[in-house]
């Protein structure tokens, strides 16, 4: 007697539990060594049935990292809506950003710090190009409600904004980065009064709304 087709709810949580179980793996052994067969049989099923849900380890990859971008967004969007000065907004988003990435190292590692996973342009012109893109799309999502709240509160351009964000953004992700592997604890034990003072040095870095012209602005800090 042949098996009845899942209904769609059930092809959700199918392809969730795939999904669970491709980043557990990638945890385990890294993504080189990520197979579809490993996934299968982690799952009990054959290996020719993951491929009636997902074509294969890199696009399981590009929507792991989707996963990780989905969880990210509210929380930089909540503390971006934070009232209060652009100071006090940019603490609140770089408390979100590094809550998550201490909180979620996994997928902050697949999200922005391993070198040997597939990048959008490696794709282009493949068969996963479109959800390459919309992976890259989401990614850009992120950072783009962080340049649009500084926009808001400094009237600054978009070129100088996207500036300040991807400082921002380099700062921190080279402090969660060296949490996350320990090696931040071998050379200083009190990382919570690291991280406050690293922050404050960060926003203390941010221009304020009517604190001059863009110029003026560049040239204090």
């Amino acid at each position: 007697m042949s098996k009845l087709p899942r209904r769609p709810e059930e092809i959700e949580v199918f392809k969730g539990k795939i999904l669970d179980t491709a980043l557990l793996l990638i945890i385990e052994g890294g993504f080189d060594k990520l197979s579809m067969r490993k996934i299968a049989s982690r799952l009990g099923v054959t290996h020719a049935t993951l491929y009636n849900y997902y074509t294969g380890k890199d696009e399981l990859y590009f929507h792991i990292r989707l996963r990780g971008f989905e969880k990210l967004y509210p929380l930089l969007q909540e503390a971006v809506n934070t009232a209060g000065s652009l100071h006090d907004k940019m603490h609140a988003v770089s408390s979100a950003y590094i809550g998550f990435g201490l909180g979620f190292p996994d997928y902050y590692d697949i999200m922005f710090t391993n070198r040997k996973v597939p990048k959008y342009h490696d794709c282009i012109g493949t068969a996963l190009e479109p959800i390459a893109r919309y992976e890259k799309e989401t990614d850009l999502k992120n950072l783009g409600v962080i340049v649009e709240g500084i926009m808001r509160s400094t009237g600054m351009e978009l070129s100088e904004a996207r500036y300040f964000t991807i400082r921002w953004w380099s700062g921190l992700n080279g402090i969660v980065s060296l949490l996350n592997s320990g090696l931040m604890r071998e050379v200083e034990e009190n990382t919570e009064e690291l991280l406050r003072r690293y922050v404050d040095d960060l926003c203390g870095h941010f221009p304020y709304a009517g604190s001059g012209s863009q110029q003026d602005r560049r040239r204090r800090l």
